[in-house]
């Protein structure tokens, strides 16, 4: 959903603000100027970009705050050597974003920066790196190698692998699981809800989320499913953040000694392809993936020219919310 975030009129507000950004940015500030609408990881991001430009405009010796169209086509052109096109993409949102906030002239909307982002979108239009799919046979592995152990971390760990690939799950989805979507038919069988849909789980997985299940210290249905676990092996009340999760996957290329890093969508990509393997049509991946578009069924499956051509259609008919 698109951020309603009203222009500042206050000009002591205003110019509070621009003193604090030409000098440099802190989580708190952005989260003040934009009203509290982003989550702490965006907020984490938007600092990152804004004090890196506001870097590249001291060494320039010019203002970061208003910015000039020359020195946005400057920092793109010095930033497009080292990073990817999206990578980009984001710096400039975030530089418009605050401009626009502050009432200032976004320079970010000027035609010679749209040129240049159009330029860099077909120059590097190849450098993304496809992302690498989590698979059965990598399950297989590390179910075979944790199923054992009686850290909690590695039986939660593994738990977490089984939902991730058996439900297709995105990582916003796996942190914000409770008891509750859990459903546990019989001794032998348990499915997770998920929105209006059931997945019920293997007979390995069902060992697994038991293993995990018997270790948490609440069983109230409002209990996040996956907890997080401090340093001296406790399990605590909060569920997990995208920070743990993202270290959970890491983990488990550490394992597999792979020499390539599983992402957020790896157990998805993963789970496309083997229910391609079974013989599913794109219809029914796409419904059982949640997708609202095939679009990315169809870059998952390395069909990119339909993949492309469903994004053009998604983009052009998604509802404003």
């Amino acid at each position: 959903m698109r951020k309603i975030i009203p222009e500042l009129t206050d000009k002591d507000l205003v110019a509070r603000f621009i003193t604090q950004l030409n000098q440099q940015a802190t989580q708190e500030i952005l989260d003040e100027l934009t009203a509290n609408q982003y989550s702490h990881n965006s907020l984490l991001a938007m600092v990152k970009d804004w004090n890196l430009f506001h870097e590249f405009c001291t060494l320039k010796q010019v203002t970061a705050l208003p910015a000039s169209v020359t020195a946005v086509r400057l920092f793109i052109e010095h930033e497009a050597s080292r990073r990817k096109y999206s990578t980009i993409r984001r710096y400039v949102v975030t530089i418009g974003l605050i401009h626009r906030i502050l009432a200032l002239k976004d320079p970010t909307s000027n035609p010679q920066v749209l040129h240049t982002m159009n330029f860099y979108r077909a120059e590097k239009k190849n450098d993304a790196k496809d992302t690498v799919a989590f698979e059965k046979k990598h399950l297989e592995k590390l179910n075979h190698r944790l199923c054992h152990s009686q850290h909690a971390s590695d039986i939660r760990n593994l738990a977490v692998y089984f939902l991730m690939f058996e439900c297709a799950l995105k990582r916003s989805e796996l942190k914000q699981l409770t008891l509750a979507d859990m459903h546990v038919d019989d001794e032998n069988t348990i499915a997770i809800q998920i929105g209006s849909q059931t997945y019920p789980l293997s007979v390995d997985a069902v060992t697994a989320l038991k293993n995990w299940c018997e270790l948490l210290p609440s069983l109230t249905p409002d209990t996040p499913l996956f907890s997080a676990i401090d340093r001296h092996g406790n399990i605590k009340s909060t569920a997990l953040d995208d920070s743990s999760i993202y270290r959970i996957q890491r983990a488990a290329s550490t394992m597999l000694g792979l020499e390539v890093w599983f992402s957020g969508q790896s157990s998805r990509v993963g789970k496309v392809k083997d229910l391609a393997k079974q013989g599913l049509k794109l219809k029914e991946i796409q419904f059982y993936g949640r997708w609202l578009s095939p679009a990315m069924p169809y870059q998952y499956l390395g069909d990119k020219g339909n993949a492309e051509a469903e994004m053009v259609v998604f983009k052009r008919f998604k509802p404003i919310d």
